[in-house]
C-alpha cells in the first residue's frame, strides 16, 4: 500500500492543565530549558491547530527504557528529544493544504554526566532512507507519517535513539522572539528578499542590533546566498545562542505569563509537564559555554545534502555520547538474537556499525533469552554503557571470556518492546 500523507492539523487530545500556581513559580526555569535547547531559535513555522498537551504520543512514543526523570525534578539521565519545524503548503489558491514537511530538525542532547546540551542540527535537504517510503529528503518523512516517522528516520540516520519529540506551532518563533523583547544578533552581513508567495520579506542590514520577532525570522530563515540551507543552519545555532544568553537575564522573570501563552498556544510533544520542568532546572543552571552546537556533515549533491558517514560517526558518538571514535572501531562486538524476532540481531548490528561498532559475528542465541543484556570482556566501561542504552537501558554485567570478541550483545524478548 502506498504511503499516506500525515495531516498534521488533526486534533491532539487535550489534558488537565497543570496547578496555574506550580507552572507560575517554575516557568522561570522552564522559559530557559525552552530556548536553551532551541524551541525559539529553530521551531517557527507549523501548521494551524496544534496545542500543547503534555501527553501527545507518536507512532513509537517513548515507552519502558526511556530515560526516567526523578520525582524530585533532578535529570539523571541522557535524555533525547528531536525538536521538527514543519512548514506551510500552499495549493494553487494559495490555501493551506494538510500536507506539511519538517523544515527544520535538531537533535537536542540533555546530558547531566557530562553538565551540557548538545544540538545537533539535520539539514532538511539530507538525503535518507524513510521506512516504508524510500530515499529522498528528510524533510518529507513528516508529510508521510508525522512525528512518528520522522522520529525512526532520524533513528536509522543516525543509529541514535530518539526518546522525545517537541513541535511548535504557527508564527512560534515570532510571539517568542517579541515576548522576550527581541534578542541582540550581530548581523553579518546585509540580507534582502522578497517572496510573496510564502509572505516573506528579509531587508535586514549589517551590524550589531536588537531584532523583533518578525526581523529574527527572517534573519534564520535567509537561504540566498552561497550556503543556502547550510547558512541558515549556521545562523539558527548563532541566534539560539544569543537567545539563550537573553534567557539568562533576571529581566525574563517579568515576562513569563507572555512567554508561557505563547508556548502552550502551539505546542505539541509527548513530554508531561513535570519532564518538561525537569530539562528547564538542568537547562537554568548551564551557561553558553555548556551549549553546543553542529552540523550533520556533509557536502552538498544534486538536490541533496549528502552526509559524510566517517565524519557523521565521529560527531555523533562525541556529541550524544561522549565517546572517542576510535575507541568504539578498536571494540569487537557480536550480537545474538535471543529474541525470537527474525531479523533482530542483523538490524542491530547494522546499527552498530554505522555508529563505528567493529561488529565481528552476528548470530543466534542457544535459547530464547528474557533480558536484553551487554557482557563486557573489555573494561571499557563507557563503552559499555553507550550500547545499554542503544538498547533501551539493557543490563551491563561482566562476560565470560570469548575468542577475538570484546563485547557481547544478547538480545532478548524486552529489547523489541523498544523498537
Amino acid at each position: 500500500m502506498a504511503p499516506t500523507p500525515h495531516d498534521p492539523a488533526s486534533p491532539a487530545p487535550r489534558r488537565r492543565r497543570p496547578w496555574p500556581w506550580l507552572l507560575a513559580w517554575m516557568l522561570p526555569a522552564l522559559v530557559v530549558a525552552l530556548f536553551g535547547f532551541g524551541l525559539g531559535a529553530y521551531l517557527y513555522l507549523v501548521v494551524s491547530g496544534e496545542t500543547f498537551t503534555g501527553t501527545r504520543e507518536v507512532d513509537r512514543p517513548a515507552q519502558d527504557g526511556s530515560p526516567s526523570f526523578s520525582w524530585n525534578l533532578r535529570l539523571t539521565d541522557r535524555v533525547t528529544v528531536l525538536l521538527i519545524g514543519t512548514d506551510i503548503t500552499l495549493d494553487h489558491r494559495r490555501r493551506i493544504v494538510p500536507v506539511a514537511r519538517a523544515d527544520t530538525l535538531l537533535l537536542a542532547v540533555f546530558d547531566p554526566g557530562r553538565d551540557r546540551i548538545s544540538v545537533l542540527s539535520i539539514p532538511r535537504d539530507t538525503r535518507a532512507h524513510i521506512p516504508g517510503v524510500g530515499t529522498m529528503k528528510i524533510n518529507a518523512a513528516y508529510a508521510f507519517g508525522g512525528p512518528g516517522l520522522t522520529i525512526r528516520t532520524v533513528e536509522e540516520l543516525l543509529g541514535v535513539r530518539v526518546d522525545y519529540y517537541v513541535k511548535l506551532g504557527p508564527q512560534s518563533f515570532v510571539k517568542l522572539v517579541d515576548a522576550i523583547g527581541g534578542v541582540e544578533v550581530d548581523v553579518e552581513k546585509d540580507m534582502k528578499y522578497t517572496d510573496t508567495w510564502a509572505g516573506l520579506y528579509i531587508d535586514l542590514k549589517k551590524g550589531r542590533q536588537v531584532l523583533n520577532g518578525r526581523q529574527a525570522e527572517g534573519y534564520i530563515r535567509f537561504r540566498k546566498d552561497a550556503l543556502g540551507d547550510i547558512g541558515r543552519v549556521e545562523r539558527q545555532q548563532k541566534l539560539l545562542l544569543a537567545l539563550f544568553r537573553k534567557m539568562k537575564q533576571p529581566a525574563m522573570v517579568l515576562r513569563a505569563p507572555q512567554l508561557l501563552r505563547a508556548f502552550t498556544e502551539n505546542t505539541q510533544t509527548n513530554l508531561t509537564v513535570g519532564e518538561l520542568i525537569t530539562l528547564a532546572l538542568f537547562a537554568s543552571r548551564l551557561e553558553p559555554a555548556d551549549i553546543h552546537t553542529a552540523t550533520l556533515p556533509g557536502t552538498f549533491a544534486p538536490g541533496y545534502w549528502e552526509p559524510d558517514w566517517p565524519r557523521v560517526r565521529q560527531v555523533v558518538t562525541s556529541m550524544v555520547y561522549g565517546v572517542d571514535p576510535e575507541v568504539l572501531a578498536a571494540t569487537r562486538v557480536e550480537v545474538l538474537n535471543g529474541s525470537g524476532i527474525p531479523g533482530a540481531a542483523r538490524r542491530t548490528a547494522a546499527r552498530l556499525q554505522q555508529l563505528g561498532f567493529h561488529v565481528v559475528r552476528v548470530g543466534t542465541a542457544p535459547q530464547r533469552a528474557e533480558e536484553t543484556v551487554v557482557f563486557d570482556r573489555s573494561g571499557r566501561r563507557e563503552v559499555a554503557r553507550l550500547l545499554a542504552d542503544l538498547l533501551g537501558k539493557a543490563l551491563v554485567t561482566t562476560g565470560a571470556s570469548a575468542d577475538g570478541v570484546d563485547i557481547t550483545v544478547l538480545l532478548a524478548r524486552d529489547y523489541s518492546a523498544h523498537r
